[in-house]
């Protein structure tokens, strides 16, 4: 068997194994998802360690003898290493080239070169060794080789590692690269004024000053005039050199302040960006969630009653008016559009969110939310908002488990009002909560203390409650069944959802009843 044969059953073998594409996912998880909360911690422990061992190294200079030092040392010398290899690990996956040159190859009858295929897999592990930051991150571990003493100067490249973990450092370190041609244009400028007055002093002051005897010395005094320091170490005696140090001070305050607006400038564009990152963090701490798409009227009145009861909210809106109103109103609010699938794929929905409400004005966009909400979360709850009821089978056939219309409501309760205007008002009343009446559903799972029992155990009556009906799931067909004001002999099972009305402590009370036996 050939070597390119044993190389290309390699390749498929791990293109195929589900140890090794998890564990490369859980390494990835750990070093470059942006919003994994094991990163966040790992991001922690290893700011810590660098700073850590920065400074017994730097103890460690006078004190050479200390064994704690040493392991402490050693330690973040061998995780920094580890670090380093993982990071080049997960950068490309090497038998995927592999595989990818083998089927072109065999797809276009071509003979398989492993040379050229190797060649590519090392040209891929060779961008990242000589990226900036696995740069920094190899110029790190060199000081603690202890043989070359003289690789110490590189303690400074610990230092930089910060880089890699601090969000705050990051963000100036992208401002840099995203201003780099206007703050390499104003470092040419300022290269030129410093060439040109270093050059000027160096001529009127060298057999004038003796404190300027070199080009050195002109250079120096050219950057700290420049940069409107003073220290006063090296004044100028001619007039010429009087002159040649103003105009370096206006030019340095000039350029200063270029600089400063640069900067600046570009922090405010990252604010943005830097407020959303912290909400993907704070939706990251969240177990469990409800997402509603659309902060519009209908949207709005059911964050709030949602909120009051106490639920993990997160909206979506186009409108960055709006989600600023549900910001102000302590809600987790995201400007983007929910029909992407990649915004509703970094919110986590397949993981998190139990619910999901289309809530905005438009029939397409609602579907597409549907849609795509769907493709990411099959078990979630979907309910979405009908805008015209001939669209309403479309919202179902999207993947919708509820799709309401609210001008159908509207007209229905416009109808009552006509024909039975004392029964609307005991059901605006008990929908306003004005009454303190309330709907509430009560989940029986399998450890339910109500769980076998007949309506009649519940006694409902005797806590002022009343049993408006029972939902029960046909576990075959997966299919729902509503049954109204069921017989008192009605048998409750796992899963089965009780749909009850009274005041809202009454049920509360019921509620803990029915968990009781959960907690025990």
């Amino acid at each position: 068997m050939s070597l390119a044969t044993l190389v290309i059953r390699f390749a498929y073998f791990l293109d195929t194994s589900v140890s090794y594409r998890r564990l490369k996912e859980a390494a990835r998880t750990l070093l470059e998802y942006p919003h994994s909360k094991i990163k966040f911690y790992f991001d922690i422990f290893m700011v810590i360690l660098v700073v850590l061992s920065v400074l017994c190294l730097l103890y460690e200079v006078k004190h050479p003898d200390e064994s704690v030092l040493e392991w402490i040392i050693q330690g973040s010398l061998f995780i920094f290493i580890l670090e380093y290899l993982l990071r080049f690990w997960i950068y490309s996956d090497s038998h995927a080239i592999i595989i990818e040159h083998y089927e072109y190859a065999l797809k276009n009858n071509l003979p398989f070169s492993l040379g050229r295929a190797l060649a590519k897999v090392v040209r891929k592990k060779l961008d990242y060794v000589f990226s900036l930051l696995a740069i920094i991150d190899l110029l790190a571990i060199l000081p603690s080789y202890r043989p070359l003493r003289f690789l110490r100067i590189f303690l400074l490249f610990r230092i930089f590692k910060l880089f890699r973990y601090a969000r705050s450092m990051k963000t100036f370190a992208a401002i840099l690269h995203e201003k780099k041609f206007e703050l390499m244009t104003l470092a040419i400028f300022a290269g030129f004024v410093i060439f040109a007055g270093s050059s000027a002093i160096y001529i009127f002051e060298t057999n004038q000053n003796p404190k300027i005897n070199t080009l050195f010395d002109a250079i120096y005094w050219s950057i700290v005039t420049m940069g409107t320091v003073g220290y006063g170490d090296i004044v100028p005696l001619t007039q010429e050199g009087m002159v040649v140090a103003m105009v370096l001070i206006i030019l340095g305050i000039c350029v200063l302040a270029f600089l400063t607006s640069i900067i600046v400038s570009s922090f405010q564009n990252k604010l943005v960006e830097l407020k959303e990152s912290r909400l993907y963090y704070d939706i990251e701490k969240l177990e469990r969630y409800i997402l509603i798409c659309g902060y519009g009227r209908v949207g709005e009145v059911v964050a709030k009653m949602l909120h009051e009861d106490g639920n993990a909210l997160v909206i979506i809106d186009t409108d960055a008016a709006k989600i600023k109103l549900a910001q102000e109103r302590g809600l987790i609010g995201i400007v983007g559009d929910a029909s992407k699938s990649k915004l509703l794929g970094t919110l986590g929905i397949d993981k998190r969110a139990t619910h999901i409400i289309c809530a905005t004005n438009s029939d397409e966009l609602n579907i597409f939310i549907t849609l795509s909400a769907r493709s990411l979360s099959p078990h979630a709850t979907i309910i979405a908002r009908v805008i015209k009821a001939a669209h309403k089978k479309k919202y179902l056939l999207a993947g919708a488990n509820y799709a309401f219309s609210a001008d159908e409501t509207i007209g229905l309760l416009g109808a009552q009002l006509v024909t039975q205007p004392v029964s609307y008002a005991a059901l605006e009343g008990i929908l306003s909560e004005n009454t303190g009446i309330v709907f509430e559903s009560i989940f029986v799972h399998e450890y339910s203390f109500f769980n076998r029992q007949t309506v009649t155990a519940l006694s409902l009556s005797s806590r002022r409650l009343l049993l408006f009906g029972i939902v029960r799931q046909d576990e075959s067909t997966c299919e729902k069944h509503f049954f109204f004001n069921p017989a008192d002999d009605f048998v409750l099972q796992p899963h089965d959802s009780l749909i009850v009305m009274g005041r809202k402590h009454a049920i509360n009370a019921f509620r803990k009843q029915n968990e009781k036996r959960s907690r025990e």
